[in-house]
C-alpha cells in the first residue's frame, strides 16, 4: 500500500496580501512625485508655457488652467525667490571682487589699480561690471587730477550747466575722501548712463570695395539663432586673427516671433547701451516661421499682422543700431529641408531684406551659397572644381563645418582687417 504524499499549497490570500502590500507601500511614492509635479506646475507655469509656444508651437495653458489668484501667484513666488538669489549672489560676487582687490592691492601697491597699458586716469578709474553694479577702482592721488581730466562718458561742466565753483567743491569733496583712506578697494555704485562706453560718433568707413574698414579699437557683436551658433567662432576667430574684437550672444532655439521666450530686441539695445559695438551681425529665422501669440489668441504665420509685428522687431534693431552709428550685417534664412519651414524662411527673408533701407547696412543672401539652385534645398553642393560637398547636417538645418565656413567666409568678406604684422 503506497504511503500518501501530502502536498503543501500555500494560501492565495496569502499571495493577495502580499500584493496588496506592495500597492500600499507605493501610494507614498507616487503621492511625493505627484505633489512635486504639481509644485513645480504651480511654481513655474509661465516659464513652462513659454517653453512649450517656443519648442511646440502651441499652447499648453497652465496659466489659464484657474483663474484662483492662488493659483497665479505661484508665478510671483517664483519671482520673488529668484529675485532674492539673484541679490545674494551679487553681493557675494561684489565682495569677491573687493577681496581679490585688496589683495592685489596688498600685494602689488598701487599699481595694481592701474591697468599697465593704459596709464591715464581714464584706466586706473576703470569700470568692472557685476550683475547691474559697477565697481570703480581709486588709487592715491587720482582725486588731484579729477577737475582737469575728464573721465570718458562724463559730460562738462559746460554741457551740465554747472558752474566752477561747483565743480571745485566735488574736486575737494573726492580729495577729502581720497586723503582719508589712501587705497579704496572699491566702490559700488548703480549703473548710469555716465559709466556706459563712449558711443560712436559716426558710422565705420568703407574703402574703395565697399567693405567695412575695421581696426583694433572696433567690436563685432554676432546675435543669433543655433545657426549663428555654428558660424559665430570661424568668425570670431578670423577677427581676432585680425586684431579685432567680438562679441557672441547667439543662442538656440531663439528668433523674434516669442519675445516672451527671449527678448533680441531687448538683448541687443542693453548690449549695445554697454558695450562700443561698431558691427551688428545677425542670423535668425529657423525657430520664428509659426503662429504669433497675441495674449491669449494665436495668430497664423504670414498674415498681415504677423507680419507687421514681425517686421516691426526687425525694424527697431537696425533703427537702434543705426540711431548709434552701428553698421548692420543680416543675412537671410538658407533654404530648409522641412517643407513648411522652406515655404516660412522666403517670408522671413522678404521681411528682413525690407528693414535694410540704406547703406549702412547690408543684408545678405544666404541661398545661393548653400544650394546650386538657389530656389531649392540641397544637402550637398557642386564646388567650382566638380567636386561635391557635404554642407547641410540630417534635420535639412544647420550646417556641416563645410556649410558654416561658407557662411563664415560671407561675412568676412564685407569687412577691410587692419594688416597684421607677423614677427620676424
Amino acid at each position: 500500500m503506497m504511503a500518501k504524499v501530502k502536498t503543501r499549497v500555500k494560501p492565495k490570500t496569502g499571495t493577495a496580501l502580499r500584493a496588496t502590500k506592495v500597492d500600499t507601500g507605493s501610494m507614498p511614492t507616487l503621492a511625493v512625485i505627484a505633489l512635486t509635479l504639481g509644485l513645480l506646475f504651480w511654481l513655474r507655469q509661465d516659464a513652462l508655457d513659454i517653453y512649450w509656444q517656443q519648442t511646440r508651437h502651441g499652447e499648453l495653458g497652465l496659466t489659464h488652467l484657474s483663474d484662483a489668484e492662488l493659483w497665479h501667484s505661484g508665478a510671483d513666488v517664483t519671482k520673488v525667490v529668484s529675485r532674492t538669489l539673484n541679490q545674494q549672489i551679487g553681493a557675494m560676487e561684489e565682495t569677491q571682487e573687493r577681496l581679490m582687490l585688496a589683495a592685489n592691492v596688498l600685494w602689488l601697491g598701487k599699481s595694481a589699480l592701474i591697468q599697465k597699458d593704459e596709464p591715464t586716469l581714464a584706466a586706473a578709474q576703470k569700470i568692472h561690471t557685476t550683475n547691474g553694479l559697477t565697481l570703480k577702482a581709486h588709487a592715491d592721488g587720482i582725486a588731484a587730477n579729477v577737475s582737469t581730466s575728464p573721465v570718458a562718458g562724463k559730460k562738462t561742466n559746460k554741457e551740465n550747466g554747472s558752474d566752477a565753483g561747483q565743480s571745485q567743491k566735488e574736486s575737494d569733496k573726492v580729495a577729502s575722501v581720497s586723503s582719508d583712506a589712501q587705497l579704496h578697494t572699491a566702490e559700488a555704485v548703480t549703473e548710469t548712463e555716465e559709466n556706459r562706453a563712449v558711443p560712436l560718433t559716426q558710422f565705420a568707413s568703407l574703402n574703395e570695395d565697399g567693405r567695412i574698414v575695421l581696426s583694433p579699437s572696433d567690436k563685432v557683436l554676432l546675435v543669433g539663432d543655433s545657426m549663428m551658433q555654428g558660424v559665430a567662432p570661424h568668425v570670431a576667430r578670423a577677427l581676432q586673427n585680425g586684431n579685432v574684437k567680438s562679441l557672441d550672444l547667439s543662442r538656440q532655439s531663439t528668433g523674434l516671433t516669442y519675445p516672451g521666450y527671449f527678448d533680441w530686441p531687448t538683448t541687443i539695445k542693453n548690449t549695445i547701451s554697454k558695450e562700443r559695438i561698431s558691427v551688428l551681425v545677425v542670423f535668425l529665422g529657423a525657430n520664428d516661421t509659426w503662429d504669433m501669440l497675441f495674449g491669449n489668441k494665436y495668430e497664423r504665420f504670414g498674415s498681415e499682422k504677423w507680419q507687421s509685428t514681425y517686421a516691426s522687431r526687425v525694424e527697431s534693431i537696425v533703427r537702434y543700431a543705426h540711431a548709434q552709428h552701428i553698421r548692420v550685417i543680416w543675412l537671410g534664412a538658407p533654404n530648409m529641408g522641412r517643407e513648411n519651414i522652406n515655404r516660412g524662411v522666403k517670408v522671413l527673408n522678404q521681411l528682413f531684406s525690407a528693414a535694410i533701407k540704406d547703406s549702412a547696412s547690408r543684408y545678405l543672401s544666404t541661398r545661393e551659397l548653400l544650394s546650386d539652385n538657389a530656389e531649392t534645398y540641397q544637402k550637398a553642393i557642386t564646388r567650382e572644381d566638380g567636386k561635391s560637398v557635404t554642407v547641410r547636417n540630417e534635420d535639412g538645418i544647420h550646417f556641416t563645418r563645410a556649410g558654416q565656413k561658407i557662411l563664415s567666409d560671407l561675412i568676412l568678406r564685407q569687412f577691410a582687417l587692419p594688416t597684421v604684422s607677423k614677427p620676424l
